[in-house]
């Protein structure tokens, strides 16, 4: 096969959640910019850490920010969190042919561990890292790389899959091949001046792509 280790991220790349986040991040911002974002505005607050989005608009209140922010995702998450189409079926035919699967996440770990349990894929991956795992958050590469030592996978045998560019920076920082999924809320434009090492639209186009033959270089 082409591919023996498959790191994902979770948000928007296996659980649907990208409502609830935009949802959550409006409830929070509405109150501190009245008026100034909209559900579809703040997408792109959908994958860099907390501590950076919200340090970054405002330093001083960004803890209670943060809090507030987790207390509405919690109040709702059960109700507006499912997993994207085909994913339980294609994650049951990587791990019956031997690959090795992980999440590779930013996200606090009990409620990353939450929605791997609310989603009936506890048991599935190998490894699950959250953001309490390391110290540097995607697109530093120190998540991948804890996620592959646990492993003990092959850089060239390694790919992350992602619906941000922090993940497709992360890969490439870390050596690793970088999947952009076309289920993504970015689109093929936000992401191409990453460059992708591959764009699959479907998880079964994913599978296929992992486990295809590898190719000798001549």
């Amino acid at each position: 096969m082409k591919f023996e280790a498959v790191l994902f991220d979770f948000d928007g790349t296996l659980a649907d959640s990208n409502d609830l986040i935009n949802r959550s991040h409006l409830s929070v911002l509405e109150e501190y910019f009245p008026g100034v974002y909209t559900v579809d505005s703040v997408r792109k607050f959908n994958g860099p850490s907390l501590d950076e989005v919200y340090g970054t608009l405002n330093w001083e209140e960004k803890d209670t920010m943060i809090t507030k922010y987790r207390t509405y995702n919690a109040l709702y998450h059960d109700e507006m969190i499912r997993l994207f189409d085909g994913v339980a079926e294609q994650l049951r035919v990587l791990k019956d042919q031997g690959v090795q699967l992980a999440v590779v996440s930013t996200k606090r770990n009990d409620v990353l561990w939450k929605g791997i349990r609310l989603l009936g894929l506890e048991g599935m991956f190998d490894v699950v890292i959250g953001g309490e795992d390391y110290t540097h958050y995607k697109p530093h590469p120190e998540p991948i790389y804890r996620a592959m030592a646990e492993l003990n996978c092959l850089h060239e045998k390694t790919m992350m899959v992602g619906d941000n560019f922090h993940d497709i920076e992360a890969a490439k920082n870390a050596g690793v091949a970088g999947v952009f999924v076309g289920w993504s809320q970015k689109t093929r434009e936000e992401i191409a001046p990453y460059e992708p090492d591959y764009i699959v639209e479907t998880m079964e186009e994913l599978t296929n792509l992992v486990l295809a033959p590898s190719t000798v270089m001549q």
